[in-house]
């Protein structure tokens, strides 16, 4: 569900119309902002005597007073610290107590925008995604957890936002998004309790909603070798052994201290330190130092602290401090300890770059993927820029190699390898999405090949080798054949123009229906109105009502899908003048109410949507477009068995099987969700 938009409010005007009549309650409460202000360039003991004032007006239910007072504080002592904890403090209350979420959310939003790297900043966007969380508005509350993420890393609510995060795609049922974030948790914080807790989740996603047993069993295995024989882990481990025992699966044996890679290079370099320590040579950098910052990474982990921890480095008469710096991050990358691996070539490529020494582009794509791993895909996608700016050549060496891994069967690391550059290039990127939905191809995972060919349609309609890919998988995989020939006339159109109308404008609207999908708006909206006008060419000359009544109907629904590509590409004016002027040529037409539903569910009214689609539904009740979209916003907020009920309803009343068969489908896909 889109969040809800909110118009800009005077805080002034907001207070005076909560209270109007009590003159004498705001005369007392302008003397004690009066003497709050004159206290602030008098007193050091300002803050503590301030807030508790409010904290008991709080606790008395005074809560316009206590807005009051910490209005005083930022009208005080605008843009410090104490005047964001006190908008902080403003906005709960609205949200919390006075049951005002649109005045507390604009609080927030305004001090995002005016101090975007302060630390109320965060706490901002945490309450934020908190408030939408809550809401089941579940998109927003991802952006707001993953900004804190990606830009705030070394902070403590990072990590409690990514654990939000990830339940947030659980309960918008992103299952795969889901466990994606789990594992970017674990490896973030690979030596503790963090770490279990997010693989037993990823683990119990992979079985409850994947279904995937396989995997679920392997992530629960991994769990209790790598974690095994660390104590404060124990509660998780058991849990995991009891669900593999539950499996019928083999528990494995914990890892021994010097199992993995990482562990294994530890000890050889402190085995060369003791045999090399009479004579050694050995060269300290002495740019790791303060400017090691732990924060500047994003990392959580000292570059300096992982060199130190090899003891001193042995370099040869070529070599440099960052050579084996960069050239042990590459050991330890493969050990996947992505943390530690990232700190060092975030480390060692400054560092290079500070002596202006040309190093090789893939130490670039290496600390991209550790972004990546760990969950700060912004700071990956910045890295892999700089390194295409470096070597243009990197972006094909890349789909190459992800290429070959395909061909070899290693399909994990060759969709690693794809995601890693996708979008760097608009040219290059509806091939990656193709190339990855053959690799799920080849994985037998058909819903992901079919999202990944339909990825690649979005990013270029006229992708020949992803239409016809896209037909193969909905006739041969999917058993969707009416869907199927619409791309298929799609691939034969490219040297044809003999297709019917019909077909034309069913490829149209297809296409539409995929870039509005995913997100490419401005595309959905020319191919919205490209399928209404081939239906207004049509009815010139047509004498059958029957076949003019079809038209109007397939004019008027790619007209609405216009109007909402519009609004979601930010053109919230003219998607309102698109609907005025349907309404006026069809007041009456019961998809022109579903369109201003639709329209009023984008703008966050969702009394006027709910009315509007009552009404469609009351003026033509075998018409499937409306409770369908109905029925998915009653999904989107949760509430399933409304979902179930509505289009129960539609079947029983409209019991011939071809008006109903898109309904049909959805309910069987719901109802098989419900009983997983």
């Amino acid at each position: 569900m889109k969040s809800m938009r909110f118009r800009s409010l005077n805080l002034s005007w907001v207070n005076s119309t909560i209270r109007p009549t009590q003159a004498i309650m705001w005369h007392r409460l302008g003397l004690v902002a009066l003497v709050i202000v004159m206290g602030i360039t008098q007193s050091a003991c300002f803050s503590t005597y301030t807030y508790k004032l409010a904290e008991q007006r709080v606790q008395e239910k005074d809560y316009q007073g206590a807005i009051d007072i910490y209005q005083a504080v930022i009208d005080g002592k605008p843009g410090t610290s104490e005047a964001r904890k006190a908008q902080l403090a403003i906005g709960a209350l609205y949200i919390d107590k006075i049951d005002q979420p649109e005045v507390g959310v604009r609080m927030y939003q305004e001090l995002i925008a005016a101090a975007p790297d302060s630390e109320e900043t965060v706490e901002a966007h945490y309450r934020l995604g908190f408030y939408y969380f809550k809401a089941m508005d579940y998109e927003s509350a991802q952006k707001s957890f993953d900004t804190i993420v990606n830009q705030f890393p070394h902070l403590e609510r990072s990590h409690n936002a990514q654990l939000m995060l990830a339940k947030s795609h659980e309960n918008a049922q992103n299952f795969g998004k889901a466990v994606e974030v789990y594992e970017n948790v674990a490896y973030r914080h690979p030596d503790g309790k963090r770490a279990s807790q997010a693989l037993l989740n990823k683990a119990r996603v992979q079985k409850d909603f994947l279904q995937d047993t396989g995997e679920a069993r392997r992530t629960y295995q991994s769990l209790v070798r790598r974690y095994g024989r660390i104590e404060e882990a124990s509660e998780v481990i058991e849990q995991a052994k009891q669900e593999l025992r539950f499996m019928g699966a083999s528990i494995p044996e914990p890892d021994s201290p010097l199992a993995s890679k990482y562990e294994r290079l530890l000890k050889k370099q402190e085995e060369t330190r003791e045999r090399d320590r009479p004579r050694r040579e050995v060269e300290r950098s002495p740019a790791v130092g303060d400017l090691d910052l732990v924060a500047e990474s994003g990392f959580g982990v000292s570059a300096q602290k992982v060199m130190q921890s090899l003891g001193p480095i042995r370099l040869d008469a070529q070599g440099t401090y960052y050579d084996a710096m960069l050239s042990i991050a590459t050991g330890i990358f493969q050990a996947e300890n992505y943390r530690e691996a990232g700190a060092l070539y975030h480390r060692g490529i400054k560092m290079a770059a500070q002596n202006e020494a040309k190093i090789d582009p893939y130490h670039y794509v290496s600390l991209s993927v550790c972004y990546r791993k760990i969950g700060l895909h912004q700071r990956a996608r910045q890295v892999l820029k700089e390194a295409w700016k470096k070597d243009k050549r990197i972006l094909d060496s890349i789909i190459t190699s992800a290429t070959s891994q395909y061909l070899s069967g290693d399909y994990k690391k060759s969709i690693e390898a794809y995601n890693s550059v996708l979008e760097l290039s608009p040219t290059k990127t509806p091939g990656i999405y193709w190339r990855l939905g053959l690799v799920y191809q080849k994985m037998g995972e058909v819903e992901k090949e079919r999202e990944y060919f339909e990825r690649a349609i979005a990013a270029d309609t006229d992708y020949t080798d992803a239409l016809q890919s896209l037909a193969e998988v909905l006739h041969y995989r999917l058993d969707d054949t009416a869907r199927a020939e619409i791309f298929q006339d799609l691939v034969d159109a490219q040297n044809s123009e003999s297709l019917s109308v019909e077909t034309t404008y069913a490829g149209e609207k297809a296409l539409g229906d995929i870039c509005y999908k995913y997100g490419n708006y401005p595309r959905a909206k020319s191919k919205y109105e490209a399928a209404a006008r081939i239906a207004q060419r049509e009815k010139r000359g047509v004498t059958s009502k029957v076949k003019e009544r079809i038209l109007n109907n397939q004019s008027i629904y790619a007209t609405v899908h216009a109007a909402m590509a519009a609004y979601k590409s930010g053109m919230e004016d003219q998607a309102q003048r698109i609907m005025d002027v349907l309404a006026a040529e069809y007041p009456d037409h019961s998809l022109t109410l579903y369109g201003q539903g639709q329209l009023a569910i984008l703008k966050g009214d969702v009394d006027s949507a709910l009315a509007a689609f009552g009404a469609a539904m009351e003026k033509d009740p075998s018409e499937d477009t409306v409770p369908l979209a109905l029925g998915d916003y009653y999904l989107s907020q949760g509430f399933m068995d409304d979902a179930v009920a509505l289009w129960e309803k539609f079947i029983k009343t409209n019991p011939d099987p071809n008006r109903h068969h898109r309904v049909q489908r959805r309910l069987k896909a719901v109802k098989a969700q419900m009983e997983s």
